[in-house]
């Protein structure tokens, strides 16, 4: 019996021994970059023990303890440990440095155990207020572990951005096994997405149709404009040190144009199309619409929204809305700018230590929105005539004048009626300037029909209206070839008398009877003459 307890505790022993002698190969978030003039880090040693080697992808630790940063709390941290995502199970049996070291031994160099390992560290050491081992500033792109001081690290990005630097990214964690007196690489790669905004343009005939940064459109006429966020790829994996991944975008409309309401949430990825069907995976929040024509799109985790979506092969994100012109449209009565201008920013998760961080791109470049001003004088006579009023016209988009634009009138302005309801179709009245004039066209060729003629004025001809517009340049649009101010004439009526036909009754008698009774007249006093003489 006493033999067998022997053979039992060497055979223990011998077990203990090989893992403290185990050599594990170090892990790490290898990642590349010019940004290390501007981050600081902090190293936290978790383990420590001997470490052999050459170069830092082949060191190799053994006898192994906790290190300065966990030894402490070793107990709580084991606790802890067993119960962290995805990885908690595997430590069920764990009770030591070494057999914990056991464990990840097993794991590759940044797989998903190792991650969820360097995440839960990290939240871990925060959530306890964990000072670090050692620090290095910015402008420097290693640090020097002492020979003392050798083991297994992890390093965080805690630099202290400046309030005028809100385009940035904090990078993720590095696992790293160092020896002591070695110069530890710092080679950060941070990655920062983008943002733009598009507006759709009709093929109008002046246009070739499609998204860009400028349009022109009718007053009431729905169209869509474009938000599109692009986070690039990670080949270290970045997005999966987040908990979760948010983005927010920050939009702003022009006074003029009116939000109508979304029409899709999409997510290209690694040639995948994914359309967010889940209303709860996304929230608009339109608060500020009213006051100051501004909403938020937000997506609280891009990570989880659809299944199947790996960030690290990147993605964009278009939000796709609908808007129209309102009366108080910026409206062009000749070439120039516009002030139907609408931007967008975009705010996302910027730290995977502190899910509240965030980090916000510039402002789009902005996108324009043109429309256009039709004025007309009614005149008599001639184009430099008196105004005439009373003159009756409708808009038609065809020369046969078949096909109306239907107009409303507000004020001293006709509107096209569009996607409006509640509005009804009337007829422009020249008033006593001899004025019609309709805000709010999109480019197109148009026809104006006189419906209703001044009394003692003949009817006008049709007068065809060009609005040629080239806005490719964005913030200004051409209009040469346009016709925009329209002098209408109506010419009066003359006073010529035309023939009629029918009995002339007693007229004739009457004519007669009188020559006879003059004739008599002239007789009698002719013969009273004569006899006198």
């Amino acid at each position: 019996m006493m033999k067998k307890a022997i053979k039992k505790l060497l055979a223990a022993l011998l077990a203990v021994a090989m893992v403290c002698a185990m050599a594990i190969p170090a892990f790490a978030e290898n990642s590349e970059g010019d940004v290390d003039s501007h981050h600081t880090y902090s190293a936290f040693q978790i383990f420590k023990g001997d470490v052999e080697g050459n170069n830092i992808k082949d060191f190799k630790i053994s006898n192994v303890d906790w290190g300065s940063n966990i030894i402490n709390n070793s107990d709580d941290f084991l606790n802890k440990l067993r119960e962290a995502d995805h990885i908690g199970p595997l430590f069920t049996n764990a009770k030591s440095a070494q057999e914990v070291l056991a464990v990840i031994s097993q794991w590759h160099d940044s797989d998903d155990y190792s991650i969820a390992f360097a995440r839960f560290v990290c939240h871990y050491l925060y959530s306890n207020d964990a000072n670090p081992t050692y620090v290095v500033r910015a402008g420097s792109n290693a640090l020097t572990i002492p020979e003392a001081k050798a083991g297994y690290y992890l390093f965080v990005d805690t630099t202290d951005f400046s309030k005028d630097d809100s385009y940035h990214s904090y990078n993720s964690f590095l696992l790293m096994v160092t020896k002591g007196n070695w110069n530890v690489p710092i080679t950060p790669k941070a990655e920062k997405p983008t943002v733009e905004k598009k507006v759709y343009d009709n093929p109008d005939g002046t246009s070739t149709g499609g998204f860009g940064s400028s349009a022109d459109h009718a007053i009431n006429e729905k169209f869509q404009f474009q938000l599109t966020a692009t986070l690039p790829d990670s080949t270290n994996r970045a997005y999966d040190y987040y908990d979760k991944y948010s983005v927010i975008f920050h939009d702003t409309l022009s006074e003029g144009i009116t939000y109508d309401g979304p029409y899709s949430v999409v997510i290209k990825s690694n040639d995948i199309t994914y359309t967010i069907t889940d209303p709860s995976k996304y929230t608009i929040n339109t608060d500020k619409l009213d006051s100051q024509n501004y909403f938020e799109v937000e997506i609280p985790d891009v990570k989880t929204c659809v299944a199947g979506l790996d960030l690290n092969k990147g993605a964009t994100i278009t939000v796709t809305y609908t808007a129209h012109l309102n009366e108080k449209a910026s409206v062009n009565t000749a070439g120039g700018g516009t002030s139907n201008i609408n931007k967008v920013y975009l705010t996302y998760s910027n730290n995977p230590q502190d899910e509240s961080s965030i980090g916000k791109t510039p402002e789009s470049t902005p996108v324009y929105v043109y429309t256009y001003q039709l004025s007309n004088t009614k005149r008599q006579n001639t184009v430099n005539g008196p105004a005439l009023a009373g003159a009756g016209f409708k808009l038609y988009s065809d020369a046969e004048c078949n096909n109306e634009v239907g107009l409303y009138q507000e004020g001293e302005f006709y509107y096209p009626i569009k996607d409006a309801t509640g509005k009804k179709a009337v007829e422009m009245i020249s008033g006593e300037n001899g004025q019609f004039n309709v805000k709010g066209l999109d480019a197109g060729t148009y026809y104006l029909k006189e419906t209703i003629t001044p009394a003692g004025y003949d009817t006008c001809g049709v007068t065809p209206v060009t609005i040629k517009a080239d806005h490719s340049g964005n913030d200004h649009v051409n209009l040469e070839g346009s016709n925009l101010t329209n002098d209408i004439v109506n010419i009066k009526a003359g006073g010529i008398t035309l023939p009629s036909t029918g009995g002339i009754g007693t007229t004739l008698f009457y004519v007669v009877g009188g020559g006879l009774m003059v004739a008599a007249i002239v007789l009698l006093v002719t013969k009273k003459r004569m006899e006198n003489k």
